[in-house]
């Protein structure tokens, strides 16, 4: 059975793009093997075990994903690293998967300010309004789009994207095979744009940000950039506490994690093969 990837938008996992670990594309891996943990491989079955059945999102927001080869590896590596912590410490467990486990819930337990309920109000108010976009409830969006009938095209373009302005946008998606492309004003229904462009523009939630989506059955794929976003203003209420404070753990004990795991690398040092690693990505499909 695969297992489910952790996929929250806010979260980063980021420790092969943070350079952690040694890369060498001048060595050829051993067969099979996209990395190694102390000398010990990573292997592609390992890794594709991780991939959900479902690996790409309804909307690929720029930046925001590095695709499921990447993503899947990211959580092998982890772990990897986990497990000889676990036994490291003493955590016994008639498996692996207990033994790590047992070791985050302890983390979880011991570390400060992880839980929801250690989290106060004042903390999360201020925190909710930094990260609106994750909770929807958008009010109204300025967006420039570009509608394009080849998927690779599309996701290029979305790649291209990344920190330009309005007519630089424009002037890029038209150049680079949109077939059509303008501006629209979407309000909170989604109206005032065709609706994939309105998904993107609401899962992207944030101005300057581009986002993909998809209706591949009809060879249409749009690239979105939102150029100004407004949120409904909400009642701070017990529900939108409660939502917002797990939303703040979960990102917490994540970020907890990714850093205990890259202090772990000091001990068993991780070595990535990064060309077979684009190689096996470099398959990904645009999202369906």
């Amino acid at each position: 059975m695969k297992r489910l990837l952790l996929t929250v938008s806010f979260v980063a996992l980021a420790l092969l793009a943070s350079g952690c670990g040694s890369t060498d594309q001048s060595v050829d891996p051993p067969p099979n093997v996209l990395a190694t943990v102390a000398d010990e491989p990573v292997t592609v079955e390992q890794v594709q075990a991780l991939i959900p059945d479902s690996p790409l999102p309804a909307v690929l927001v720029a930046g925001g994903y590095s695709g499921p080869w990447p993503e899947a590896l990211e959580l092998a590596i982890r772990d990897e690293l986990l497990g000889r912590e676990a036994a490291r410490r003493g955590i016994s467990g008639s498996t692996r998967a207990q033994q790590i486990a047992t070791l985050i819930t302890q983390e979880q337990r011991d570390a400060a300010g992880l839980t929801a309920e250690s989290i106060a109000d004042e903390e999360a108010q201020a925190w909710y309004q930094e990260h609106r976009r994750v909770f929807g409830n958008v009010a109204q969006a300025d967006v420039a789009w570009g509608e394009f009938s080849d998927a690779a095209q599309a996701k290029m373009a979305l790649e291209q994207a990344i920190d330009t302005d309005q007519p630089t946008f424009q002037r890029m998606v038209r150049e680079g095979g949109a077939k059509v492309s303008d501006t629209a004003t979407i309000d909170d229904h989604g109206e005032g744009a065709d609706p994939m462009i309105s998904r993107a523009a609401f899962a992207v939630g944030a101005a300057g940000g581009v986002g993909l989506s998809a209706d591949p059955a009809n060879n249409r794929w749009w690239v979105v950039r939102v150029e100004r976003i407004s949120f409904k203003q909400l009642n701070w209420d017990a529900t939108l506490a409660y939502k917002v404070k797990s939303a703040m753990a979960t990102y917490r004990q994540e970020e907890h994690l990714r850093r205990l795991a890259q202090s772990l690398r000091k001990k068993w040092p991780v070595h990535v093969y990064e060309t077979r690693l684009a190689d096996i990505a470099a398959t990904e499909e645009p999202p369906k």
